[in-house]
């Protein structure tokens, strides 16, 4: 039967115990003896959402059902006690003064102090036109007199009666520079502005007065809670300790407190001198009065990581010593066990873990000669991982993970992956946990706690970029970005596989940033104009639709100023009315965005967007969204607070707006069932059996202190205990994490550089953990724990017998026996003869492939791969200039559409026609500078013009096409060379136009070789074929006239091309053309250097010209050292082939080519 209610005795009760479990167990165990009366809730103060949790997980499982038992955060819990002991009526529901009504009114205050000499040392924080500037110090600001209320409230009280002042921890009082009175006088301006029963409800106020009203022989304890519960808290602020030590009057309050050690350890680190508790709670170790020795010789009796570690939780639990009588405890609840320390010795079965853990619990300092009893060999309580990356660290511990989880004793949910920052790693742990399905034995369920909103949500980060519209470049990208959030593209009826379709159609129609010509005169760059703006893009989508057919589509050409997008169309047309939809809403967006407005107003303007802009796919946005809403309520609440109802610009609602956003809460879910990954943070010291902890490098933990530069607290001599530090928190989660681990602690860093393997340190605790553990039990100890992981996850050491290695990506062990099992190839790559086939004919495109690249077409050709280049994606930037490929590709699509040359075409009106076009689709620059580069573009052009003009000139007549045929070892090449003009002499001539330079531009012109291979074989076949065939190529630069070739070095030249061919066919020839080229010069004497063509001069523009950046060629030869000594079957390398092949093509050119430049 449930024990009846019973009257509870008030008191002070402070369990001490080094398991969470242990003080859970015996928590619970007296709730369940002394039981509140039906529908009255237990009060259970804990710190963090994971904590939460835990408790209400044991708290069923022990006693069967968790309910009637409020769980919640202590500032609250505080709060809500204020006003049940002073009364509803004289507390506000929220205090006046907490951070976020305390920013808005300080943005209303800030700007009307800058100007008085006090404010000096902070008005330059402050810079016009920047308006987010000053939420933003606000912000900061109210952070600090925030924690100025939980921890210097008599600071505050000074401040309030006019004394510029400081006391230290000792009482003593320090005069404040004269740069620093600026904070007691806005101190005193901000209460200037509450009401006299706001002023009485500021924080210090309200903890005296219910102090005095607690310490009142009338108070009715029937106004607060009769039990209140405090579980697995290391630091509580002094006032709250003292407000529930007034509350222990009159209720039952007990602290269920971790504490690492039963003895007395508060005298073994600095800072001893200013915690002179009036009792000391437990026994001292072995009689030796800690304080009573010099700091240097304290590490002969105390534990050095708890020393090193312990500075947080030793100035909690001497604080502790103030408020807890345990002889009176013990006293007035004999029934109940107040210290809770377990009892186990060590042993030879004792795990390495649990002996460090029971040391810290003894206090036993370290002693080389105590080596205890010796390890277990299969000890793996301790381990540590070397990797190279974060990532590698990732897939390390998923490989771990996996062995341990084969045992049937382990759960995911008993396992915690705690880093420094979860932000930052959460990408690559979905990339490494995320990486196999559910059915795949391989995957391992997790979960990520801590995570931002933005983090957690795409909803959230694209309102984060909304709110910066007004100064937002809206580039290309960014709006694609904003398409691929799932509640934009469902808003606007765009399904996932549409977006790389519409994503092509924007960059097609020229969008590259801003959202219109209005948007970037507000960035005062109206000079810009409309061109390459999303809507001047959205225009040539939408014209394009509506114009239809290719005429129509030139009739429409320069309608208002537009150039027609011809892509648009099909059934997916729609996209383009989404995406007009969408930039409809933006630009109304923007408007809304631009001025100032009040709070009131933004809040109704904010929920217009949500509804406007984002329509929920799943839970999660559902969630995202409810929360925004339920954040611009709270902004709202804070403002009314703070009296701000002035128009304020759009920055004051993202920063009170996403602040808000990110208040903590205890609803915020931390274990999910799988292995949840979350940040080390205080107070989290949860038991798991499994405690990994990643990312533990030199330099990222302890984590920087990122105090502001107007703490004063941070001042020399100004240090109190139980003062939070970043790096005593730190400390004192790693002394937390080594403590909670049941079975296993896992620590791992990238000890290896990614970039020449070089060693890096782990963070300073970690070494002094290893140091501990090579002096305590050996380095040995350490060594055997430890694994250095190869680079790769690939590496063949993971699959060799008898490897320490683990893994379980099995598709690297098949590739590893694959080519264990099988001969390796030679490195020649050669192939069986290819038997030639007449019915699949050569034609001149495939040879002049092969000539270009004989590696490329071996791949291709024989292989059947292909080394697939991605098409550079449009930018974010218009225009500027044109690099010589961009200069190339213009031209060609302008010159692919010219007309045969006849007499009578207007050649310069068409090209003047097709450059304005070119202008309107947003292909040029802006402006002036536009006009530059279509007059250069039209000279050109024109140039271009008039030679082909001139060779229809001087070859009018169009001829038939011929046919060339020829054979050689069985070998076909059949083909047409078109187009073929003759004069009246008749002489016949291929002519061609090319959008490329020709000559090497110099006065003299010289052919570029490289740009020959196709006038060749023209010539080659033509002549070996009887045919006396001239030829002409316009280029961008000049013209090449080329006479015909006698038929028998044409025959002799093609036969040995042929033979190229087929040895090519074999095996990949060491043979790319320009480098070819510079060996075949280089053999006459003009100083061509081949290793600079294939791997550059050293500089940026070299380098990206070089030969060896062509995939297929690095794959076989990644160096010219490589390329030189290559050989093939028969013997012959690099300059063997190119006096085969570019010697008579350079011999040829020099005979029958000749080049000139345009007049």
């Amino acid at each position: 039967m449930t024990p009846a209610p019973s009257p509870l005795l008030p008191g002070f009760i402070a369990l001490h115990g080094n398991r969470a479990e242990d003080l859970a167990q015996a928590l619970i165990a007296w709730l369940q003896q002394h039981p509140l009366a039906p529908l009255e809730e237990e009060i259970i103060l804990v710190q963090s959402s994971g904590m939460a949790e835990w408790f209400k997980t044991e708290l069923a499982c022990q006693a069967g059902v968790c309910a009637a038992a409020r769980v919640e955060l202590p500032g609250r819990f505080i709060w809500r006690t204020y006003r049940q002991v002073l009364g509803a009526g004289a507390v506000p529901r929220e205090s006046p003064l907490d951070k976020l009504p305390m920013t808005w009114r300080l943005v209303q205050l800030l700007p009307g102090l800058l100007d008085e000499p006090a404010f000096a040392p902070i008005a330059h924080y402050l810079q016009p036109g920047e308006p987010e500037r000053l939420p933003q110090l606000a912000a900061q600001l109210a952070d600090l007199f925030d924690q100025y209320q939980n921890y210097r409230a008599d600071w505050l009280q000074d401040w309030a009666a006019g004394r510029d002042q400081l006391r230290d921890a000792s009482g003593r009082l320090n005069a404040l520079a004269d740069e620093q009175r600026w904070q007691p006088a806005l101190w005193r301006a901000v209460l200037d502005t509450l009401t006299p029963e706001q002023r009485a409800a500021t924080r210090p106020d309200l903890h005296r007065q219910v102090l005095d009203r607690l310490d009142d022989p009338a108070f009715t304890p029937e106004r607060v809670a009769r039990r209140i519960v405090v579980f697995g808290m290391s630091h509580i602020p002094g006032p709250m300790l003292e407000t529930l030590a007034g509350l222990a009057r009159h209720s039952q309050v007990m602290l269920a407190v971790p504490n690492p050690c039963r003895f007395h350890w508060g005298d073994i680190m600095e800072g001893r001198e200013l915690l002179r508790a009036r009792r000391r709670r437990h026994p001292l170790r072995r009689g030796v009065e800690l304080a009573e020795l010099p700091l240097e010789d304290l590490h002969l009796h105390a534990h050095p990581l708890l020393a090193a570690w312990g500075r947080q939780g030793r100035d909690f639990i001497r604080q502790l010593d103030d408020f807890d009588d345990s002889v009176a405890t013990s006293q007035r609840f004999p029934s109940l066990r107040i210290d809770l320390f377990d009892e186990q010795e060590e042993s030879a079965a004792t795990p390495l873990l649990a002996r460090v853990q029971q040391r810290i619990r003894d206090l036993e300092p370290l002693d080389p000669q105590r080596k205890g009893p010796p390890l277990a060999a299969d000890d793996r309580s301790i381990l540590f991982h070397l990797a190279h990356s974060p990532v590698r660290e990732l897939e390390v511990l998923h490989d771990q993970l996996l062995g341990l989880l084969a045992g049937p004793e382990l759960n995911p949910r008993d396992i915690v992956v705690m880093v420094p920052d979860v932000q930052q790693m959460a990408p690559a742990i979905r990339a490494v946990f995320g990486q196999y399905p559910r059915q795949d034995r391989r995957h391992i369920p997790f979960d990520i706690a801590d995570l931002s909103a933005k983090a957690s949500s795409p909803v959230v980060g694209a309102v984060e970029w909304l709110l910066k519209l007004p100064g937002q470049r809206c580039g290309l990208s960014e709006l694609v970005d904003l398409l691929e959030v799932p509640a934009i593209a469902r808003r606007f009826g765009i399904e996932a596989e549409q977006l790389p379709l519409l994503a092509q159609w924007m960059g097609g129609a020229g969008i590259r940033w801003g959202l219109h010509a209005g948007q970037r005169e507000q960035l005062d760059l109206a000079a810009c104009g409309e061109q390459n703006s999303a809507w001047f893009g959205l225009q040539r989508m939408l014209l394009g639709y509506a114009t239809g057919s290719l005429a129509e589509l030139e009739q429409a050409a320069g309608w208002q100023g537009i150039e027609p997008y011809a892509e648009v169309g099909g059934l997916d047309a729609e996209l383009a009315g989404s995406l007009a939809h969408l930039l409809q809403a933006l630009t109304q967006w923007w408007r809304h965005s631009t001025g100032s407005a009040s709070p009131t107003d933004w809040c109704e303007r904010a929920r217009w967007l949500l509804a406007a802009l984002f329509q929920p796919v799943d839970e999660t946005d559902s969630q995202a969204i409810a929360a925004l809403d339920e954040g611009l309520s709270a902004w709202r609440n804070a403002c009314d607070q703070a009296g701000f109802v002035q128009p304020a610009p759009l920055a004051a609602l993202r920063q009170g707006w996403l602040e808000a956003l990110e208040v903590p809460r205890l609803e915020q879910r931390f274990r999910a069932g799988g292995v949840t990954f979350c940040t080390l943070m205080p107070m989290r010291a949860i038991p798991f059996q499994v405690v990994c902890l990643l990312g533990m490098n030199d330099g990222d933990y302890p984590r920087r202190a990122m105090r502001s530069d107007f703490d004063l607290m941070g001042l020399p001599g100004q240090f109190r205990p139980g003062d939070r530090s970043r790096q005593h928190d730190d400390r004192q989660l790693m002394l937390e994490a080594l403590l909670s681990a049941r079975r296993l602690l896992y620590i791992s860093w990238t000890g290896r550089s990614v970039r020449d393997n070089s060693a890096q340190p782990p963070s300073v605790l970690v070494s002094q953990l290893r140091d501990y553990l090579a002096a305590a039990w050996g380095p040995e100890a350490v060594a055997q724990r430890s694994t250095e992981h190869p680079l790769q996850p690939f590496s063949r050491r993971y699959f060799e017998a008898g490897s320490e290695l683990l893994t379980y990506a099995r598709e690297w062990r098949s590739a590893h026996d694959q080519l264990a099992g099988a001969a390796l190839p030679d490195q020649s790559m050669t192939l069986s003869a290819q038997e030639p086939d007449r019915s699949v004919a050569l034609t001149l495109e495939r040879l002049e492939r092969f000539l270009r690249n004989p590696v490329k077409t071996f791949f291709r050709e024989r292989l059947s791969v292909s080394f697939w280049t991605p098409q550079q994606e449009p930018g974010d930037t218009e225009a500027f200039g044109f690099d010589g490929l961009q200069q190339y590709q213009l031209l060609q699509q302008q010159v692919q559409h010219w007309p045969a040359p006849q007499a009578g075409i207007d050649l310069s009106g068409l090209i003047a026609h097709k450059l304005e076009g070119l202008r309107r689709s947003g292909a040029l620059p802006m402006q002036g500078l536009g006009a530059l580069k279509q007059q250069e573009l039209q000279a050109t052009l024109e140039a271009m013009g008039r030679a082909w003009q001139q060779a229809g000139q001087d070859f009018p007549q169009a001829a038939e096409r011929l046919a060339v045929e020829f054979g050689h070892q069985g070998l076909l090449l059949r083909d047409w060379i078109d187009p073929v003009y003759r004069n009246e002499a008749g002489e016949q001539a291929w002519l061609r136009l090319e959008s490329g330079k020709l000559t090497d531009g110099k006065k003299q012109p010289m052919p570029r070789a490289d740009k020959l291979v196709s006038a060749w074989l023209v010539s080659l076949l033509a002549a070996a074929c009887g045919q006396r065939l001239h030829g002409r190529v316009v280029g961008q630069d000049g013209v090449l006239e080329i006479a015909p070739m006698e038929a028998g070095s044409a025959i002799a030249g093609l036969q040995s091309l042929f033979e190229l061919w087929l040895l090519g066919m074999r095996e990949p020839l060491p043979l790319p053309l320009r480098t070819g080229l510079a060996v075949a010069r280089d053999l006459d004497g003009d100083g061509s250097d081949p290793a600079k063509v294939y791997e550059g001069n050293g500089d940026a523009f070299s380098d990206s010209l070089a030969e060896v950046n062509d995939m297929c060629l690095a794959r076989l030869y990644p160096d010219f050292e490589a390329l030189q000594a290559a050989r093939t079957e028969s013997g012959a390398g690099l300059q063997a082939l190119a006096e085969q092949l570019y010697v008579p093509l350079l011999d040829w050119a020099a005979r029958h080519v000749n080049a000139r430049l345009h007049a």
